[in-house]
């Protein structure tokens, strides 16, 4: 800054309290009393104005991203990446909310949410859909019910006993997808509503309102009274994955990619057997716990057969 710019500034600010500022001489600049009794003052404004200037500098290095999770993303892959994420970005904010289908394809594209964590691929405009895995589908049925006394469960059940899915305000997609994927077998399904959480669905199955039809890894919920069975016939696998809006390229929302990716294939891959004599399903990332048991299950169970024979 020159000479002349530091003299006006100086002038100005002196006319604006009226006051004499500096001792001025052919030697030396002093401060007056007043002078000294301002300098306290000057020092903490611009303490402030600097301390203001590493603030906002620091915002746009600031790693904080608003997730919403599905049900697997909740129980299976979030407490990893919750994990991973306080061992290497120990500064990483992460705000995790629970939503219905239809408050996360509102407020996603309204900036009010960051990603969406193990969903399907959401008809949203301007959507980056990055594939997780694909989940093997399973019943849940109530202990008490007979079916529970199974290895396996036939699709051919669900034409008399009905089917739990999430009420049309919560999800547009799960009765129109149950409808599809029953319609090869000729069944359409009877459907009981109920609110869009999985704990809802499972107790309404628990207590035998019908069968509910989930993703293997649910399988590790320890839920009272309901029966894990995989399905006799193939079904589709459901495909999940980390959806965010392709404009969005913060800092965070390339860290938090990163640590998803890197949790889920650290989950290996896995096999989940459907039935006794059926193929087996390969996932292209692990179905979870829910595979491990699943196998666990039919070694013990022909274990006990080898037995009674």
């Amino acid at each position: 800054m020159s000479q002349p710019t530091i003299t006006f500034q100086i002038k100005s600010l002196e006319e604006s309290f009226g006051v004499k500022l500096f001792e001025r001489d052919r030697q030396q600049v002093r401060l007056t009393d007043a002078g000294f009794a301002f300098r306290e003052y000057a020092q903490s404004i611009m303490d402030s104005v600097d301390a203001a200037q590493e603030c906002l500098s620091g915002l746009h290095a600031r790693l904080r991203l608003r997730v919403s999770c599905g049900p697997v993303g909740q129980f299976v892959l979030l407490p990893a990446v919750i994990r991973a994420l306080a061992e290497q970005y120990p500064k990483f904010e992460l705000e995790v909310s629970e939503l219905t289908t239809e408050e996360m394809m509102s407020r996603l594209p309204e900036g009010k949410m960051d990603a969406l964590l193990m969903v399907g691929s959401l008809p949203i405009k301007g959507l980056r859909f990055d594939p997780i895995c694909k989940e093997t589908l399973v019943a849940m049925v109530s202990r008490r019910s007979p079916l529970a006394a199974g290895r396996s469960i036939s699709v051919e059940e669900l034409r008399r006993t009905s089917v739990i899915a999430s009420r049309t305000k919560d999800c547009r997609f799960h009765q129109p997808w149950l409808h599809s994927l029953l319609a090869p077998f000729g069944i359409t399904p009877r459907i009981v509503e109920s609110p869009q959480s999985c704990s809802v669905q499972f107790a309404y199955a628990a207590a035998g309102e019908g069968i509910a039809i989930t993703t293997a890894s649910m399988a590790i919920c320890s839920f009272p009274d309901v029966v894990v069975l995989p399905f006799a016939e193939p079904l589709p696998a459901l495909q999940l994955g980390l959806a965010s809006i392709e404009s969005n390229e913060s800092t965070a929302m390339t860290v938090f990619r990163k640590i998803v990716m890197q949790c889920a294939c650290a989950s290996g891959s896995g096999r989940v057997r459907q039935s006794a004599g059926s193929q087996l399903v390969k996932n292209s990332v692990s179905a979870g716990p829910l595979t491990r048991l699943l196998q666990r299950r039919h070694r013990i169970s022909a274990r006990n057969t080898t037995h009674k024979q």
